[in-house]
C-alpha cells in the first residue's frame, strides 16, 4: 500500500511538505505543489480520510436525535437535515428512542462526543440538566425560548391558533388532548389553542395524554364523546386512531363529532373522511436546522431562533 512517504520521497520533499499540501496550507510553492501531485498521480496515493479528520480534530459526521421513528414527522426532518448535510461532505449517525426521556439525551449526546462527533441536531429537551456539552447543537421542534441555544421553532402559536380555525362556526365543546405541559413546546401550542377558544366564547376540557403511539387514550377520548363535540387531538397518528374508534362505535364524524390532527402526516389524507390538521412543513425544518448547524461549525456565534411556517388544512373530519 502506498504511503505518505512515498509519495514523499518520489517528489523529493518532506512528509510535512506532503501533509501541507493535502491539507491546503498556503506556505507551500506552486513548483513544489505541483510535484508533489504529480507524485501522488504517479503512485495512486490514497489520503487515509480518518487519520486526517483526527488530526484536524473534525469527523465530518453530525450526530441527530429524534424522540422516536412511528411518526413520519421526524422522517421528514431526517431528509431535510440530509438535504443539506450530504452535498456538504457530512455523514449523519442517528439515534432514536429518546421519547421524552432527558437521561437518554444525554447519553446519546455523550456517545456522540465520544465519537468525535462535529455537531448534533436534536429534538427539544431539557439541557439544563447538562450544560457541558462541548460540540454545536441545534435543537429542532422546540418552543421559542430566548437562550443560547440555536432553536428551530415551528410556529407554535399560529398552529395552536389554526387547530380552532379548522372547526365549524356551530362547535360548543371541545376536548383538547395534549402531551405534558411542563414541555415548552406543548404549552405554546396549547395556550394559543384556549386563547382562541376563550375569544369564540367556545367551552374546553383538557386530557393530558402518554406516549402518542398508545391508543388507550384514544379509547378514553371516544368515551366521554357525548360531552363534547371536538376534538383536537396530539398528531394525526392519533387522530386517525380516534377516527378509526369512532367508526366502530357509528359515532359519525364530522356530523356527531369533529376531529382536528397536527403535522400532516400521509395518513390524514388516507382515512375516511380525510383528517383536518396543520402542516409544520418538517423538511424545511430540517433544512433550516442543518443550515443553522453548518453556519456554527464555521465558527458563527448568532444563537436566533428560526421561526418556521406551518399551514392550515381542512378537510373532510370538521364541519
Amino acid at each position: 500500500m502506498t504511503t505518505i512517504r512515498d509519495v514523499a520521497k518520489l517528489a523529493g520533499v518532506s512528509v510535512a511538505t506532503v501533509s501541507r499540501i493535502l491539507n491546503n496550507k498556503n506556505n507551500v510553492t506552486e513548483k513544489t505543489r505541483q510535484k508533489v501531485e504529480q507524485a501522488i498521480k504517479q503512485t495512486n496515493y490514497s489520503p487515509n480520510q480518518v487519520a486526517r479528520n483526527l488530526y484536524k480534530k473534525r469527523s465530518k459526521m453530525i450526530g441527530i436525535i429524534v424522540p422516536y421513528l412511528e411518526n413520519s414527522f421526524y422522517a421528514e426532518i431526517i431528509d431535510g437535515i440530509q438535504k443539506i448535510l450530504q452535498p456538504a461532505g457530512y455523514t449523519a449517525l442517528i439515534s432514536f428512542g429518546a421519547e421524552s426521556d432527558n437521561d437518554k439525551y444525554k447519553q446519546f449526546i455523550q456517545n456522540f462526543e465520544q465519537n468525535n462527533i462535529d455537531g448534533i441536531i436534536t429534538s427539544a429537551f431539557d439541557i439544563s440538566l447538562d450544560n457541558t456539552i462541548t460540540v454545536p447543537l441545534v435543537m429542532y421542534d422546540s418552543a421559542n425560548i430566548d437562550d443560547n441555544i440555536v432553536r428551530i421553532a415551528s410556529d407554535n402559536i399560529s398552529g395552536g391558533k389554526s387547530c380552532v380555525e379548522l372547526l365549524g362556526n356551530n362547535t360548543r365543546h371541545v376536548l383538547i388532548q395534549h402531551m405534558s405541559l411542563s414541555l415548552p413546546t406543548v404549552r405554546e401550542r396549547i395556550e394559543a389553542t384556549i386563547k382562541e377558544l376563550n375569544h369564540r366564547k367556545i367551552n374546553y376540557t383538557l386530557m393530558e395524554v402518554g406516549n402518542p403511539r398508545i391508543s388507550d387514550d384514544a379509547k378514553k377520548a371516544i368515551s366521554f364523546s357525548p360531552n363534547y363535540d371536538a376534538i383536537i387531538t396530539v398528531n394525526d397518528l392519533y387522530a386517525a386512531e380516534i377516527l378509526k374508534i369512532a367508526n366502530e362505535r357509528n359515532i359519525s364524524v364530522p356530523q356527531d363529532i369533529q376531529i382536528v390532527g397536527y403535522d400532516n402526516n400521509p395518513i390524514s389524507s388516507y382515512t375516511n373522511p380525510a383528517i383536518s390538521t396543520v402542516d409544520q412543513h418538517p423538511e424545511e425544518i430540517g433544512e433550516t436546522a442543518a443550515n443553522r448547524l453548518l453556519k456554527l461549525i464555521r465558527g458563527d456565534t448568532s444563537s436566533m431562533n428560526s421561526i418556521t411556517p406551518i399551514t392550515k388544512i381542512k378537510r373532510q373530519s370538521t364541519n
